[in-house]
């Protein structure tokens, strides 16, 4: 059974014939959800993040799948799941290069303390969104979202409760997400 995925894209891009890289996304989205591994590292990524932003007074809300549309570069992309949060709240956060690198970088290190490895293309946007909307030359980025994760890797793998969180929040989104028997709604 194919996950319910959103499409974030214009209304004609999805007529057919269907777009050959919007069926591969499709067809991956499957592959990643469908191993519980997969679903695992998602569920900690995200969860790391939600309670990051949580941690900096910031209300999320989980969503699932969804392809994405680039315009610019008619570039389809495939999310496995995601936080979402207001833009405003993403903006004001994103004026604080530390805090959002820490919000940003955490899923990660999450992945990484969690499950001693982290899963393809998933930190990638995350970067990438770093560079794009925090304030600040891109060297001094760079600089600053590594120190942001080797710091927040050695406070992690030390607090075994903030580990829990992590875990606890994590099954909450799988069953949030994927359904109590773990099949993606």
């Amino acid at each position: 059974m194919l996950p319910a995925i959103r499409y974030e894209m214009p209304a004609h891009k999805r007529y057919p014939p269907k777009f050959a890289a919007i069926a591969e996304a499709e067809k991956e989205i499957t592959r990643f959800l469908s191993d519980p591994r997969g679903r695992l590292a998602v569920s900690y990524h995200e969860a790391a993040h939600a309670l990051n932003y949580k941690r900096f007074g910031i209300e999320t809300k989980y969503s699932g799948p969804a392809v994405f549309h680039d315009c610019p570069t008619d570039k389809f992309t495939a999310c496995y799941g995601a936080v979402q949060v207001r833009d405003a709240d993403y903006l004001r956060l994103a004026a604080e290069p530390e805090k959002l690198a820490r919000v940003l970088v955490s899923g990660e290190v999450a992945e990484r303390v969690l499950m001693g490895t982290v899963s393809s293309g998933g930190s990638d946007g995350d970067f990438s969104d770093f560079l794009l909307f925090a304030k600040g030359q891109p060297s001094h980025l760079i600089w600053i979202w590594k120190k942001v994760r080797e710091s927040y890797l050695q406070e992690l793998t030390a607090d075994l409760e903030q580990q829990r969180e992590i875990v606890h929040e994590a099954a909450r989104f799988e069953e949030e997400i994927c359904g109590a028997d773990g099949s993606v709604q």
